[in-house]
Order: C-alpha cells, then structure tokens, then sequence
C-alpha cells in the first residue's frame, strides 16, 4: 500500500521515478487519432493483434488547439506499473483488492473552496461555452463516431435513496456544445439507478470525474455480486490508499464530485432523449470494443452539459479500448471476485 499517491499527479510523479514507466511527448499532437496512433504501436498491446508491445504511459504536453491541457494515456497500461501505483506486487493484486473489501473507508465531504477541481468554472450558460474547445478529447482511429471520453468516472446516487451512491466508468461521445451521449454495457448500478429516475419522469444528475488516483479507477470496476446494488465502489479506493477519498459539492447538479479530479463533468441524462454517437459524422462506427474491432454507432441517453470544472493545465486521461490498460482495468476486479468463490470452495489452496 502507497501512502504518497492521492490524486493523478502524484500518481505520475511516482511513475517518472521509476526507469521506463512515463515518457513524455512534447512535440504537437493532433486529436484525430494522431496521439492514439502513437500509443497504439508503442505500448497498448491488449487484446487484439497488432504491431505493438507494453510500453510506457505517454503524457502529450504540446496538444494542438488546446495550449493549457494536457492528455494521459496508459497510466495503469501494465500490471507491474498497476503494482507500483498500489505499492503491491503484480502478482499479489488479487489478494489485495479483496483484504481492501474488508477494510472499507468512507468518501467525506470537503468545502468546494477547498476543493482544486474547482479551480476553473465554466458554466453552460456562458456565452463561449463549447465542450469541442474546452476538453482536449481524443479519437481513437479516424473513423470513430466522435470524440469519446473513455476515463469518465461517473458518480451518481440512488433517486430513491440518496444514501446510496455508484461509482462507474462509462463511455461519453461529444454530440454538440453543451451535449453528450452516454453508452451503458450491460445493465449495471448506474442503469438501474438512472430508470428509476426515468420512472419518475425526472432527469438523472451525475458528475463525469475525469484524471484521478488510479485507486478510483480500479476500484470501480468492480462487478456483482461482489459489489452489490448500493455499494459505493469509493469505499474500496478509500481502502486501497487508507485514506478516505474526498467529495465536494457540484457547482451545479445536486450530486457530488471528486475533490482533486483534474476535470469534472456535471449535467443530466434525459428521459425519453436519445441520440446516435455518429450524428455529427455518419460513420455508423462507435469506437474500438475491449476486443479489439469497432462496434457499430448506437443510439445513447442524451447527457445535457451544466458546467465543466478544471484544475489549473488540466490533464484529460484516455484508455483504448483494446489496450493492455483496459485488460488491468476490468480484469483484476473479477481474478479477486473468482478468488473468492475459489476461496470459498477450496480454503487450503488459494491463500
């Protein structure tokens, strides 16, 4: 356990320490798949062939048309550098992830003054106000519906019980100025949550956190039964670091955000609104699937845009959905959940 990481930038300064873990890329970089590309044939590997291998994350310091971002991309893109962001042995992260499930720590609260996501406010209500130019969000392959952001940590509460809150990553496509639409694979906490407030006729809040502590990111991907509906996936990032994460009050949403995200995305999912991820392009692409083709552009809840929040130079992070990242992301969650149900059954023989 690390006791020195907190947020995504002391997560990459442990990283830069470490021999051929961070690279850093100062010449231009475009979004239209420019940055992917690069990253794709120098560390993604993952779970389709391709001319690549693991390599270091890449963190692309001169973006073109956005001067004061900055985007990351394979922070947890090996299982050893998962194992020095955790302060574990690669090999032992499974039994990590579950002694942390029996050592649950809650979110708190902090003022939003004190909180750096708030830095920046940008308000949809303001004349200028276009998510196009404001988040340097990247495209996969040049044929992707649009600029998707991949690392959207999207934290929401139970309309029924506001006690009860999810933590889940969720794929987000820029459709317009102030919109997005919302993918859901599979239905998940955040599904059932979101129909409840359908049901009602009401729109469901939910803030998109964006460039975190890697121990927010692999704690929520967590499935059932493990995690059953109500769990705060936050608990088990609290766990992991011993420390409670911190929330703060949206500028605009009645819902939390975290504290030290370098962006946060507030706004809504709309009843009875849907939009298909390619109305800007006609592609009739999505983007790259965890198995590595590109699944065909669906029609998704429209989330409506109230306001994005920043750090000051923000970093926007991004994973490929094919990637050696994405295998971490989802795959050590479940070898700790089949630990347990092999625990379970043969005690003596998966210490």
């Amino acid at each position: 356990m690390r006791d020195d990481i907190y947020d995504l930038r002391s997560a990459l300064k442990v990283l830069q320490n470490i021999p051929g873990e961070y690279r850093e890329i100062k010449q231009p970089a475009d979004l239209d798949a420019e940055m992917i590309g690069y990253y794709h044939k120098m560390g993604a590997r993952g779970t389709s062939h391709r001319p690549t291998k693991l390599g270091p994350m890449m963190m692309f310091t001169n973006v073109k048309d956005h001067p004061d971002a900055r985007v990351a991309i394979g922070v947890m893109g090996t299982r050893e550098r998962v194992g020095h962001l955790l302060g574990e042995p690669a090999d032992r992260l499974p039994h990590f992830y579950n002694d942390c499930l029996k050592k649950l720590v809650d979110p708190v609260e902090i003022p939003s003054d004190q909180a750096v996501c708030h830095e920046e406010v940008h308000l949809a209500t303001d004349p200028d106000f276009d998510l196009f130019k404001l988040l340097p969000v990247p495209k996969t392959t040049p044929r992707d519906a649009g600029p998707y952001i991949t690392m959207g940590l999207c934290y929401a509460s139970d309309p029924d019980n506001r006690a009860e809150r999810n933590a889940a990553v969720h794929r987000l496509c820029i459709v317009g100025k102030d919109e997005m639409v919302m993918g859901f694979g599979g239905y998940r906490h955040m599904g059932v949550f979101r129909d409840k407030a359908f049901a009602k006729g009401q729109n469901f809040p939910i803030s998109v956190n964006i460039g975190l502590d890697p121990a927010l990111y692999l704690a929520s991907s967590f499935e059932p039964p493990t995690t059953p509906l109500g769990f705060d996936e936050l608990t088990v990032a609290g766990a992991m670091r011993n420390r409670a994460v911190e929330l703060t009050r949206c500028v605009s949403i009645d819902e939390m955000c975290i504290a030290n995200a370098e962006i946060v995305i507030e706004g809504e999912l709309l009843p009875d609104c849907q939009i298909k991820e390619d109305i800007n392009t006609g592609s009739g692409r999505g983007l790259p699937e965890f198995p590595g083709y590109s699944g065909p552009a669906r029609a998704c809840p429209v989330f409506k845009v109230k306001a994005v929040t920043f750090r000051k130079n923000p970093i926007l992070q991004t994973c490929i959905g094919s990637s050696e990242e994405h295998v971490n992301m989802a795959g050590i969650p479940n070898e700790a959940s089949i630990l347990t149900s092999a625990n379970a059954a043969e005690p003596d023989h998966c210490g």
